[in-house]
This record gives structure tokens, sequence and C-alpha cells, in this order.
């Protein structure tokens, strides 16, 4: 599989973005590449009124890992103005975990190579 640091940094861009629009205002991002695979940590604040977008980025993210559909639609996921393209970060990762505090975030993607 071509481009692999292309689509993390796809698939953090459409993160930020999605937790721009949670109100989030502290966003702290670590990647690490391991021999196997990227590991990709996100935390954030966000506003709790914002109840419908976690439990929607949970659903996208939870997904199983589809790389058929990604190797057609990862240069998408980043580049829309209109609606987040979570279910595809979701069908470009093989684990999820996520954590929820009342004022924090935390997720840990991994991404096998």
């Amino acid at each position: 599989m071509k481009h692999h640091k292309k689509r993390i940094s796809k698939i953090v861009d459409e993160l930020v973005a999605y937790f721009f629009t949670m109100g989030a205002t502290d966003i702290n991002i670590n990647l690490q590449e391991k021999e196997d695979y990227y590991k990709i940590i996100l935390s954030s604040n966000y506003i709790v009124k914002n109840q419908e977008k976690i439990e929607k980025m949970i659903k996208c993210l939870k997904c199983d890992k589809q790389e058929e559909m990604e190797e057609y639609y990862w240069e998408l996921a980043g580049d829309c103005d209109v609606d987040t393209e979570l279910t595809l970060v979701g069908m470009m990762t093989d684990e999820a975990e996520i954590d929820i505090s009342e004022d924090e975030i935390k997720l840990v993607l991994y991404r096998y190579k």
C-alpha cells in the first residue's frame, strides 16, 4: 500500500477539524511511528452540549477497517468544508480507544502497516 504517511496526515487533519466543530480550544496530538503500526493520540477539550457529535464520532471511529474503500477514497479525508469524513477515518484505522471525561476526550487510534 502506498502513501502511508499521507494517509496518516489526512486522518489527523480530519480529526482536528472535527474537534474544532465540537468547540475544542485545546487540542494535543502525539503521533508515533512504530515498526508495525502508527499510533495517533489526540486529546482535546470540548463543549459538553455537543454530546450528539461525540456519539457520532464514536460510531464512526469504531467501524471496521475497509481497505478496499480506503484505497479509493483516502484522498478525500480532510478536504470537505461541508461534511465530515469521520466514517472514512474509521475505515482507515484498525483500532480505536476512546476515553471521555466531563471536559476532555482522549482518542488513541492504531493503523497497522
